[in-house]
């Protein structure tokens, strides 16, 4: 991956694998395996909030990038681990109806999330960033 909006996005697409293998099973009422994918998906959710919160966005502020887009960026992940809790508490107790809506509501919120991301914020660190482009994918790469 030459950009950080390449590698980037790849790590939302690992998200959005995690979440549909998850909704999957849930919807079918195969609460083992949906517990054993939701877990996954909370630990790839997890992990790439942290690649930004640690390491993506601080380097962006430092550079001298928006705050306003990356303040957003730090609520909007805010609302998605409230989300997450909240279809964690559902399969729970295996109500895959409450969960399905929870899951429909985050894949709005991951849906618009991450477009902004993709098609603004990223574009700006690869440009404000690039001279620390190596050093940043191998910190990145580390979380």
């Amino acid at each position: 991956m030459n950009t950080l909006t390449e590698f980037m996005s790849t790590d939302h697409k690992a998200c959005d694998v995690a979440f549909a293998l998850a909704e999957e099973a849930a919807l079918i009422k195969d609460w083992n395996s949906a517990n054993h994918a939701f877990n996954t998906l909370r630990r790839e959710i997890a992990r790439h909030f942290s690649i930004e919160e640690t390491v993506l966005f601080p380097a962006l502020q430092d550079a001298g990038g928006p705050a306003g887009p990356v303040n957003v960026m730090l609520m909007e992940h805010a609302q998605m681990n409230d989300l997450l809790e909240q279809m964690a508490a559902a399969l729970q107790i295996k109500d895959e109806r409450d969960y399905a809506g929870i899951a429909e509501t985050l894949l709005i919120v991951m849906q618009q999330h991450n477009l902004k991301e993709e098609q603004i914020l990223y574009p700006i660190a690869d440009k404000l960033l690039a001279s620390q482009r190596a050093s940043l994918l191998s910190r990145m790469k580390c979380v």
